[in-house]
């Protein structure tokens, strides 16, 4: 995933992504992580 920080600055480039597993965490790991902060009311899209 790549975003362009001026327009067609990434023309002509090719790859691949891959995601790393540390990006891959399930939602109790979130829920703890998130009790390091003040709550804060969640809110949801639909995506």
């Amino acid at each position: 995933m790549a975003f362009e920080l001026h327009e067609g600055s990434l023309k002509g480039i090719t790859g691949k992504f891959y995601e790393d597993p540390v990006f891959k965490i399930t939602t109790d790991e979130l829920n703890e992580f998130e009790k390091q902060f003040p709550h804060k009311e969640k809110h949801f899209t639909n995506e």
